[in-house]
């Protein structure tokens, strides 16, 4: 029976949530239709709706976003459903536009693009916490979210359905009637915006590089993942409108990250190579220290030496000079020939003036 009906062919549905949990931020609904979880089967969005002081703010996510939901009947201790949805990535946030900025007449309501109203914590945290009245969440709920491919996984929902027949066609009664009955074009998917998606889209990123302390410049492992992530986001924003142009970008984004890889590899492979240079010539440096140290000691023997063979030789000299000087006071005759050469030096030196020039 399952395998004939088609989810997408459905209409809108619109469930009151009773709490909303949102990492640190709670919202408790003071009314039906204050809170509102909004399944739209054919564009395949999960919408939570907030109606603040009539303006109606939105997080909307794809379901190819939704990791898991859980879905947890109520019990004595607490009496209420727990829906709790884990996100791959953050939800979009919008905001229905003043009264004065739509047309006269104009049956639908348009929304643009806003900042996180959660103060932060639905860009941060992935884990979403719904609580419902019993039954709000009925079998062709659970049918349609199983249909869709979503991984739902069922906790004591056995036990809650058999009040969820009545309760459940409650729920919807509720869901179907009052305000959000009479203006169910409210409930319709916000117009896309390009430019407003990458400015939200930057605003994020700059969050996520303050929270994350990462580094704008140099190599950071944290930016290069939140890169990656603002990549595949505005990827995937690009092929919903031109799949050519999404296809082509993949493909570039694919090289660029081929190059990146070439790039790491050989610049680690270069850091192996340094670092095996830094070792070889630590231990070389070792090995030569080893040897200054040897030839330094050796230097040292060799100036011991050359101070020992210089005293040695300065006391051969000086007795040489001595016994030189013994052997002359010691032989009167070589003295007296000394004086006799003296003499005749000096004779030799006042006859030469003397001496007749040749050719007078």
């Amino acid at each position: 029976m399952h395998g004939d009906y088609d989810p997408s062919q459905a209409s809108a549905d619109h469930i009151p949530v009773k709490k909303l949990t949102i990492g640190s931020w709670n919202l408790l609904a003071k009314y039906d239709e204050h809170v509102l979880l909004s399944w739209y089967w054919a564009e395949r969005k999960l919408v939570w709706e907030v109606l603040h002081l009539g303006v109606v703010r939105k997080m909307e996510v794809d379901f190819e976003d939704i990791a898991q939901a859980t879905l947890t009947a109520g019990t004595d201790e607490q009496q209420q459903d727990k829906l709790a949805i884990e996100l791959h990535r953050p939800p979009r946030f919008f905001k229905e536009n003043p009264p004065s900025a739509v047309a006269a007449g104009a049956q639908e309501v348009s929304y643009v693009y806003t900042t996180d109203f959660t103060n932060g914590q639905a860009s941060t945290e992935s884990r979403h916490v719904l609580l419902f009245d019993p039954g709000a969440i009925s079998r062709e709920h659970i049918k349609r979210m199983q249909l869709s491919g979503l991984r739902l996984q069922l906790e004591g929902v056995a036990g809650a359905q058999a009040t969820s027949g009545a309760g459940g066609g409650r729920g919807l009664l509720r869901a179907s009637g009052g305000v959000h009955a009479t203006s169910a074009h409210l409930r319709q998917p916000p117009t896309s915006s390009p430019r407003l998606d990458a400015i939200i889209l930057q605003d994020q990123l700059k969050r996520e590089m303050r929270e994350r302390q990462a580094r704008y410049t140099g190599v950071c492992p944290v930016r290069d993942r939140i890169y990656a992530v603002v990549l595949d986001e505005l990827i995937a924003s690009v092929a919903r409108d031109e799949g050519k142009r999404g296809g082509l970008l993949r493909r570039l984004y694919a090289e660029a990250r081929m190059t990146i890889d070439a790039y790491r590899t050989v610049y680690e492979q270069s850091i192996e190579f340094g670092s095996r240079k830094l070792t070889q010539a630590a231990m070389t440096k070792g090995s030569l220290a080893d040897d200054i140290e040897a030839l330094e000691a050796k230097i040292a023997e060799l100036h011991v030496e050359v101070g020992r063979l210089g005293r040695l030789c300065e006391g051969l000299e000086f007795r040489e000079a001595e016994k030189e000087r013994g052997y002359e006071g010691e032989n009167p005759e070589v003295t007296a020939l000394k004086a006799e050469q003296k003499q005749l030096q000096d004779l030799l030196v006042v006859l030469r003036p003397s001496k007749p020039e040749k050719g007078k």
